[in-house]
Formats: C-alpha cells, structure tokens, sequence
C-alpha cells in the first residue's frame, strides 16, 4: 500500500500515515503474542510465506483494491469489533492491549477513507466504476472472515469474555450493522454504489 501511494502519487499525509499503519500492525502482532502468551499460549505462530506474493497489476488499481477491502471495508468494520471486545474484557493483560489496538484502528479507518476521496480526486471517472464492481466481492470477504453458518455457535465462558472474545453472532450483527449503517452509506455519499 505504502509502495503504491507513492507510485501514484498521492499526498505525502497519506504516505506517512500509510508507514504509521505498518508499524502499528507489526506492533498489534507483538501485543498479541503476548496477549497469546499471557493466556497461557505455547510455541510459536506459523506463517505461511508462500501466501504473500503480492499481485501484479497497475498501482493505482492496486491500491484502489487495498483501500477498498482492507480499509474502507476492513478497518471500518475492525472499529466496532474492538469496541465490542474491548466492552467485555477484564483480564490485566488483553485491556490495554484492545485499548491500544482500538485507537489504531479508528487512524487506520480514516486512512482508507481519505485515500478513497485522493483517488477518487486522482481519477473521477476511472475509480468510481472500479469500486461499484469490486465492492460486492469485498463485502462477501468480509462476511466470509466473520459470519460463520449458523449452528456452529459454541457460547463463551466468563473467562473467555473477560479475555476480550465475543460470540460469533456478535460477530455477525456488529458486521452486518456496520456494512449496512456506516460502509454502504459512505460509499453512497461518494457516489458508489455496488454493481448487482
């Protein structure tokens, strides 16, 4: 993102904030871990390398593609997601740990937005159309990452509650209320609507 903010030109702002967001996520990682850790995690996490090759195409397209799905969709729903967990946590370790995740990600929020008008600036006849098509598939990822079918709802204990978790139908209804009420509603007022 930050490599394609550059390469098309956009404001230096968004550039520094772009950088500010990667190490606020390499910082969200370590908080986690130790958050993993202090609830008695074990070992290490695995990554899987060989899902990181980044994809090939014009930068603008590219970052118009990353500010829609991680951004304007992803981050925007991150908010209330924090907010919800953060309601019900109680242990030492994970509040101030979703309190610091929180603030970020209302920054990062802001991000995707303001880079969504600066290329909506850069390219108002271009960007628009782009977004209309692809919003219905980002909408899809993310009720993919977060609505699981129904029935596979295992209820939380206390002490799972008091670590920050929240069930998965509150997953759902804090992502369906957020597409439906602050992220469909955003990109109308810019004048994008999704294509059917």
């Amino acid at each position: 993102v930050v490599h394609n903010l550059i390469a098309t030109g956009l404001p230096r702002a968004l550039v520094q904030t772009g950088q500010r967001i990667v190490n606020d996520e390499l910082d969200h990682a370590e908080l986690s871990h130790g958050v993993w850790r202090a609830l008695g995690g074990v070992g290490e996490v695995d990554v899987d390398v060989s899902r990181l090759t980044p994809p090939a195409g014009p930068p603008l397209l590219l970052l118009a593609e990353d500010v829609l799905r991680a951004f304007c969709v992803g981050e925007t729903v991150a908010v209330p997601l924090f907010a919800a967990m953060r309601e019900g946590a109680q242990h030492p370790a994970v509040v101030p740990v979703l309190e610091r995740i929180l603030r970020d990600e209302a920054v990062h929020r802001a991000f995707g937005w303001d880079a969504l008008e600066a290329l909506l600036a850069l390219d108002p006849a271009g960007v628009p159309p782009f977004m209309a098509r692809r919003l219905p598939e980002a909408l899809a990822g993310c009720r993919r990452a977060y609505v699981l079918p129904h029935g596979t709802q295992t209820r939380l204990t206390a002490e799972e509650r008091g670590a920050g978790l929240i069930d998965l139908d509150e997953y759902e209804s804090i992502v369906e209320a957020c597409l439906r009420e602050s992220v469909l509603p955003r990109f109308a007022r810019l004048g994008i609507t999704p294509e059917p």
